[in-house]
């Protein structure tokens, strides 16, 4: 596992973050994924949810690991309950620091609509000075990073970062970490599981000594479809390596039930890009369509 700076305090995050939430999955199950990604060694947890199962079994990994050694995120979309059911912000927080037992958390993430309120920029800084919290910041969603989020207080920024990332998007990520704010990715698989079809058949004959490339017919149908013939790799696993060639961020989101498909994303980490895979994904960046 690599590991890149998550704040100005030296704190180191892995690569990858395992997102756990309150999808249907077996508490045995869980407890067996969050082992499977320290083994793997991911130190990184988001929980998307404050249910009792997700909470619980974050509890079992701090007591295995040590919150030390641990960068530990809540994201609340929502943000502080205004017009909702939610709890306030700040109790939202507590219940979660109680639940999993620790003292304070590392980051908390709200979306944008709740960071556009100035009770919630307020709630969050509060927190942060009661040092409940490291670093305080919104998911941005779709629309993606915006700069009067500096101005608003927050420093850290979560947002999509895919196959489709055009120049200017990466220009502007590294004017924000310029500013000293970090960056946390996600949806870095944005086309690998869009329309690309199942994997070529075998070849058969001779014809497996030989390396054929898509059609043009097969190109102008879905530039992205060599995303499922490359040998060894998944697209998933490409869009991932691909995504971490942008420096700017910290770690990238990842976000399953499958300790064998966790596993091999922490070691597409240590892995480089395919051979011409950068080239044939900006070449398919250009010729998909809008």
């Amino acid at each position: 596992m690599r590991y890149r700076p998550f704040n100005q305090a030296g704190l180191a995050v892995s690569a990858i973050t395992l997102t756990l939430d309150d999808q249907p999955l077996a508490q045995a199950d869980r407890l067996a994924l969050i082992f499977a990604a320290l083994e793997a060694g991911i130190n990184s947890f988001e929980l998307a949810c404050l249910s009792t199962d997700c909470t619980t079994a974050l509890r079992a990994a701090i007591q295995a690991a040590g919150r030390k050694v641990l960068v530990l995120t809540l994201r609340l979309p929502g943000g502080d309950g205004v017009g909702g059911e939610a709890a306030p912000l700040d109790l939202q927080v507590n219940a979660c620091l109680d639940q999993i037992g620790a003292q304070h958390l590392d980051a908390v993430l709200v979306d944008a609509a709740a960071a556009a309120s100035p009770d919630v920029a307020a709630r969050l800084q509060s927190l942060r000075g009661e040092r409940l919290v490291g670093l305080i910041g919104v998911d941005c969603g779709p629309a993606g990073p915006d700069a009067s989020l500096i101005r608003a207080g927050y420093n850290i920024i979560a947002t999509p970062f895919g196959l489709r990332a055009d120049a200017a998007l990466r220009k502007r990520l590294r004017t924000l970490v310029e500013s000293n704010m970090v960056m946390i990715g996600y949806d870095f698989d944005d086309m690998a599981a869009a329309g690309a079809g199942a994997a070529a058949p075998p070849a058969k004959g001779l014809s497996r000594f030989f390396k054929r490339g898509p059609s043009a017919a097969e190109r102008e149908a879905d530039p992205y479809a060599f995303l499922h013939r490359t040998p060894t790799w998944t697209a998933t696993e490409i869009a991932l390596a691909y995504a971490l060639t942008e420096p700017s961020f910290s770690t990238f989101r990842v976000k399953t039930t499958d300790p064998l498909a966790l596993d091999r994303l922490a070691k597409t980490v240590e892995r480089e890009l395919p051979n011409g895979a950068a080239a044939q994904i900006e070449m398919a960046r250009f010729s998909a369509p809008a």
